[in-house]
């Protein structure tokens, strides 16, 4: 499909900004939460536990939890 310049308006491009946005969002979704699978096997937690933990407290939260879980040098 060849566009011409005259067929390229504001809501042509707004739409297709609109549609890679969407289909952005919904790969980074994905891939947030493969990320989570990912960080429970290493961590020894539930995906679900962490995709909700982290969802409630931020992104950081499975950092913090790990770094409690770490035998202190003594």
């Amino acid at each position: 499909m060849q566009l011409l310049k005259e067929d390229i308006s504001e809501e042509f491009v707004e739409g297709m900004v609109d549609k890679v946005i969407s289909r952005l969002t919904d790969k980074l979704e994905q891939l947030d939460i493969s990320l989570d699978f990912i960080a429970s096997l290493l961590s020894d937690t539930d995906a679900v536990s962490i995709g909700g933990q982290q969802r409630a407290i931020g992104r950081m939260y499975n950092t913090r939890a790990a770094a409690e879980r770490r035998p202190k040098d003594t």
